[in-house]
């Protein structure tokens, strides 16, 4: 009896405390966008320090192979919860798929239209005539044709291909391609690094102010677990709010749980995904406006890779999201 007695003390004081019982974790599987690097290390972090296991989360993350594969995979139920740009997610919903954004990192997308300088790229419109590589299943595939429409261009105007993401920049150097699309926390870092010389135009300032890369989920899952949903949602944005904190600690976190993952290059991305964080008229971190949704559904459908007549409600929610006061307020100091 004594024992029971002394069990039963310890496990109030573990309540007390917020500890919740490894019994009562919910498992989570997440996905995220691609490899792990800087521009996803907050979760990493998250789980480094405990935010998910203290909401009685057992979260494991898996790497992700492009915006769109993940949007895919969440779609169709094979992983709970994930991390993908929201152009791929609002085609996915617009064409039927029952998933919804549930809070969005990057308030502008990262895509970037990026040449080598003595390509002599001065603007978007330059690309007409040019040798242009997309990675395969990434977001710019979505979001390419917002640009070519916003500078009077064609498909037709350019060539094309298609390559995988990891020979991007090789290509690039080596002049296999003139022009290379893709994230400037990624590719712009790789050729930095490199002590190449290079110009990139944003997609953002290039005709596609859209809002990017979220937290996603599947309408079956949120049903079952709205709980799961909401503290998995703050315990991400709590670890994303300790990355701006401490740089180093999230590197350390995505170096300790995917050892085959860059510290090198991750200081420059999270640098990258801290600006991206509150441009375009952002508020607060992981909290895109109404107006910034209803632009974004407005610049998609302009172009008819959403139809007009969806209103944005239908592809986010605010309902797992905690209360403005508990957020990171823009700019970020």
């Amino acid at each position: 009896m004594r024992t029971a007695a002394v069990m039963l003390s310890l496990a109030g004081v573990s309540l007390a405390l917020g500890v919740t019982p490894a019994a009562s974790q919910t498992k989570m599987t997440f996905l995220l966008n691609v490899p792990p690097a800087g521009y996803n290390s907050g979760f990493e972090l998250a789980v480094e320090k405990g935010f998910y296991k203290e909401a009685g989360l057992d979260v494991t993350i898996e790497p992700g192979n492009g915006s769109q594969t993940t949007a895919q995979l969440i779609a169709v139920g094979k992983y709970e919860i994930g991390f993908a740009d929201s152009a791929p997610v609002m085609k996915l919903i617009s064409q039927g798929a029952k998933v919804k954004i549930l809070a969005t990192i990057l308030q502008g997308n990262p895509n970037a239209i990026t040449a080598l300088k003595k390509t002599g790229l001065k603007s978007a419109a330059d690309m007409k005539g040019r040798s242009v590589a997309m990675p395969n299943a990434g977001s710019q595939s979505s979001m390419f044709p917002l640009v070519l429409a916003a500078n009077g261009l064609k498909e037709s105007d350019i060539k094309l291909v298609t390559m995988p993401p990891q020979s991007m920049v090789v290509s690039l150097i080596q002049g296999s391609v003139d022009v290379i699309l893709g994230s400037v926390d990624q590719y712009d870092i790789q050729l930095k690094n490199q002590g190449q010389q290079f110009d990139s135009y944003l997609f953002i300032d290039s005709g596609a102010p859209t809002v990017s890369t979220s937290i996603i989920a599947s309408d079956e899952f949120l049903a079952k677990n709205p709980d799961a949903a909401k503290k998995f949602v703050a315990a991400s944005l709590k670890g994303w709010y300790a990355t701006l904190d401490n740089q180093a600690e999230a590197v350390a976190a995505m170096k300790k749980m995917f050892p085959d993952s860059d510290e090198k290059l991750a200081p420059a991305q999270i640098d990258a995904t801290k600006f991206l964080m509150c441009v375009n008229r952002a508020k607060f971190v992981g909290k895109a406006t109404p107006e910034q949704w209803e632009d974004t559904v407005k610049i998609f459908a302009k172009i008819g890779v959403l139809p007009d007549n969806v209103p944005a409600t239908a592809y986010y929610t605010y309902d797992y999201l905690p209360a403005e006061s508990q957020l990171r307020s823009c700019p970020l100091k």
